[in-house]
């Protein structure tokens, strides 16, 4: 059972200002009972107060791109297990347990959950939703997704170490499990395991996130899947239409409201443009994800 074995929560300091301190104790609840760390990772000082609850180490990091923050707390976690998320989430009590049952399972290492959007969100909080997280709707109806989301997820450390062993440079979810993959690791979806996304974002911050990560995909396409430049160029001009069809089609397969996700789309395109101009760039790059960002 999981009180025998360890776990470290890898929270990473995306933005939400005040906030903050309250999401670190959500989500020291959450371990409550378990043998828990948090390790708080930033990019400068953030002089947040440790929780009471459970241990929390601060970590320093480079950079404040999420993946290199995330590489950084993977390398200084303790835990077997290590759950990955960010400060634009707030835990639900069961939220770890649930994720974290699926390990009881064979070849599992890897586990996703799903994410819900806090009530009373803004529209660029609802587009950035909708582009990131329309896989990971926590519906009954939802198709499991195709892969899992790195803000919600959790691994065996060891087997992430073996097949990542350049971290300080980040910990990018789908290349990681591709490589996961390729050693008959097994990564399964729990959907019961739901964190809600609280967003605290700007315009600016959201369309550089936008770049950088379409950067790093488009540059995963050329390094990793060995796509012609050509062909990832060649592609990137469809690529906010195509994304927005299947953002469409997910919320209509889980019983959303069409409506309700078109409202979001003024703000929508412009993420999706910057996204696709990211590829262009990352497709482009000589030395691949590196150079991006």
């Amino acid at each position: 059972m999981w009180a025998d074995r360890t776990v470290s929560v890898v929270v990473a300091l995306d933005g939400a200002g005040e906030h903050v301190p309250d999401r670190l104790a959500a989500f020291s609840r959450a371990c409550d009972g378990l043998a828990a760390e948090l390790v708080f990772v930033h990019q400068r000082d953030a002089h947040i107060a440790p929780t009471a609850a459970i241990p929390l180490r601060t970590v320093p990091a480079p950079s404040g791109l999420v993946p290199v923050m995330w590489g950084h707390g993977i390398a200084a976690a303790r835990g077997s297990i290590v759950v990955l998320t960010t400060t634009q989430f707030v835990a639900r009590e069961a939220w770890l347990r649930a994720l974290l049952r699926r390990f009881d399972e064979a070849d599992v290492v890897g586990a996703g959950g799903s994410i819900d959007l806090v009530a009373g969100a803004g529209m660029l909080g609802r587009a950035v939703y909708l582009i990131r997280y329309s896989e990971h709707l926590p519906a009954e109806n939802a198709r499991p997704p195709h892969e899992i989301a790195g803000d919600n997820a959790a691994y065996r450390r060891d087997a992430v170490v073996r097949v990542c062993p350049d971290l300080p440079h980040g910990f990018w979810e789908v290349d990681a499990h591709r490589r996961l993959r390729a050693q008959r690791g097994r990564i399964v979806h729990a959907r019961d395991a739901v964190l809600d996304f609280a967003p605290v974002l700007s315009v600016r911050g959201v369309l550089r996130n936008r770049f950088v990560h379409g950067g790093h995909f488009g540059a995963y396409r050329v390094r990793e899947l060995r796509w012609p430049r050509w062909r990832a160029l060649a592609v990137t001009p469809l690529v906010p239409a195509a994304l927005l069809w299947r953002i469409i089609g997910r919320v209509r397969r889980a019983g959303g409201s069409v409506t309700a996700a078109l409202s979001a789309l003024p703000v929508m395109l412009p993420l999706l443009v910057a996204w696709a101009a990211g590829e262009a760039h990352g497709a482009l790059s000589r030395a691949g994800a590196r150079d991006v960002g």
